[in-house]
């Protein structure tokens, strides 16, 4: 290292993190410092980044599966009810019964057998 210089001929192991480093150590010091800053603040946006996401996941993650859970829990039972109506349609319930049984107003049973 007596020349300052890693020439791009040379190749050991270990050179190209030596030669950047090296590159880094020529800067005038104000640069220094803007790197030194520029790196501190990549390292503190991946921390950010990785305890958004905690375990891989994080709570975004998480809220949003539970969301589309509940919402896969309603599609369902709207979708029971449906079947269970045109069930009972076909053997000839009434739409008065219907909603007793399913506690639908009778407007949406009529809006579901339409």
């Amino acid at each position: 290292m007596k020349n300052e210089e890693i020439k791009d001929s040379f190749t050991a192991k270990g050179l190209k993190e030596a030669r950047e480093k090296l590159d880094i150590m020529k800067l005038p010091e104000e640069e220094q410092k803007a790197y030194d800053h520029y790196k501190e603040d990549l390292h503190y946006q991946a921390s950010m980044f990785e305890s958004s996401f905690g375990d891989g996941y994080g709570d975004g993650y998480k809220e949003g599966k539970d969301e589309g859970r509940i919402e896969g829990k309603k599609e369902g039972q709207q979708e029971a009810i449906k079947q269970m109506i045109i069930a009972m349609e076909q053997k000839k319930y009434t739409i008065e019964t219907m909603a007793e049984i399913t506690g639908l107003p009778k407007a949406e049973i009529e809006n579901i057998l339409s």
